[in-house]
This record gives structure tokens, C-alpha cells and sequence, in this order.
């Protein structure tokens, strides 16, 4: 199945791989950058291994660098589709510090960075605050008219989810050919609080074919839907659609 979410990496430090002999003498600093460097060379399972031994307990790191693993596992698992346990690992970083800022997220993803935002929404506000930033004065501040909610997987916070209008098919028909066949597809989009579905925001989570990536885009581009609503009011909502793809 093709998968269409591309390994990007902002800031990779690159370096060979790393052997297990050596990662257990790392420090969890180290073990975080080498992960990191693992991912550019596309190895998730390797770079999750080495994310695993910077969060034991018996690995010396400062409070910082636990927050720097938590949200990379968060990052690795996201790429491997494995979305809710990326929301696990952000809560985990956050809950830590709320005030966290992680910059170059959009740059990686931009869905990527407004589900981490997404999940700062769900973390409660300290009483007190040493230091405050601009991520705790958003996070007191509630949520803007802006603001993302997610219906992937399940929708929450939302009085009621987008709702598809009559006339648009769930149902792709494609030219057949050797590198098209029928199957299911995934598309993820942005539901603005018109109803209309935010062009940039489309990406295509798995296809039968990597040819039909555009052709996915183009049949989810004119979709409209009722809007989502939240404490009575038309909010930007996360969707994602399963498409059937058949041959003409």
C-alpha cells in the first residue's frame, strides 16, 4: 500500500547509524540526535529503539532532554500512522511543561503541527507559572476562533461533527491500468467553518497507487460539508475520509 506522508526533518544532524553496544553508553541527548538521524534515513523501527533508551530511567538526561524524546517518539509514531499514539507522546511532553514551544513542526508537517497544538488545548492550565510564554498565554486563553478540532480517529470537544451535503461520492472511479488498482483510500483535510474543504490542507494518508494522489485530491478539493460546531459556533474540524476506488 502506497503511504503518502513524506520523511521530512528540519535541523537533522547526520551521522551513520548507531550500533547497540554503543546507544547503551549514549547520553540521552545523544540518543535523542541519533534517533533523529535515523529518521532521515527512513529507519522508524530503529530510530523508536533508540528513542526507547533515552526515556529509560536509567539513562542520564536533564528534564529537557525527556521533553526532546517524548515529542520525537510523538513525531516517529506519527509518520508510522500510528496517530494515537503520537497524541499519547505530545501529552506526555506537555504535561511535563505546558509552556513547551517546539519550532519546525509545520516545516515537518503542517497537520503534524496543529495536532500538536491540538493537544496543548487538552492540557490544563497550571495555577502558577514561573516563567510565562506565549504557549501558556494561548493555552490560558482558551480556544481562538481558529482553533483546530479533530475528528481522527474519533471526534471530541464538538457538539456536532462536519456532516457530508447529499451529491458527493464516497466513490472514486479511476482510468484502470498496471499501476491502478480498485481498493481503499484514506485522504485527510481541514473543514473550515464554511463547510468548505481547505485546499492546502489535503493530504492522502494511503492509496491503492501512488499515481492517484492527485486524482484523490481533486474528487476531495469541491467536497462540502455542514459545519462543525462547538459551544454553538461553526469550528475548523480535522477530517478523515475512506474512499473507495473502483475501476472504470
Amino acid at each position: 500500500m502506497y503511504v503518502a506522508r513524506p520523511i521530512l526533518v528540519v535541523a537533522i544532524v547526520c551521522s551513520s547509524g548507531v550500533a547497540r553496544s554503543g546507544a547503551a553508553q549514549m547520553t540521552a541527548g545523544d540518543l535523542v540526535s541519533a534517533a533523529r538521524t535515523q529518521l532521515w534515513n527512513g529507519n522508524a523501527d530503529s530510530g523508536l529503539a533508540l528513542l526507547r533508551l533515552a526515556l529509560d530511567s536509567g539513562t542520564s538526561g536533564t528534564t529537557s532532554d525527556r521533553m526532546n524524546a517524548l515529542v520525537w517518539r510523538g513525531v516517529f509514531q506519527y509518520f508510522k500512522g500510528r496517530d494515537s499514539l503520537a497524541r499519547e507522546s505530545f501529552r506526555d511532553a506537555l504535561t511535563i511543561d505546558p509552556r513547551l514551544e517546539v519550532t519546525g513542526l509545520a516545516q515537518v508537517d503542517s497537520l503534524l503541527a496543529l495536532e500538536f497544538e491540538a493537544v496543548r488545548q487538552s492540557i490544563p492550565v497550571p495555577q502558577t507559572a514561573a516563567r510565562p510564554t506565549p504557549a501558556l498565554a494561548r493555552l490560558a486563553a482558551g480556544r481562538s476562533a481558529d482553533t483546530l478540532f479533530s475528528c481522527v480517529p474519533d471526534c471530541h470537544g464538538l457538539d456536532q461533527p462536519p456532516r457530508i451535503l447529499s451529491g458527493m461520492s464516497e466513490t472514486v472511479a479511476v482510468e484502470s491500468g498496471p499501476l491502478i488498482m480498485g481498493g481503499v483510500a484514506v485522504v485527510r483535510f481541514v473543514v473550515d467553518t464554511a463547510g468548505s474543504v481547505e485546499a492546502a490542507s489535503i493530504s492522502v494518508v494511503s492509496s491503492p497507487g501512488a499515481a492517484l494522489r492527485e486524482t484523490l485530491i481533486d474528487h476531495v478539493r469541491p467536497a462540502r460539508f455542514t459545519p462543525g460546531r462547538a459551544q454553538g459556533r461553526a469550528v475548523r474540524v480535522l477530517m478523515q475520509w475512506r474512499l473507495n476506488v473502483r475501476s472504470r
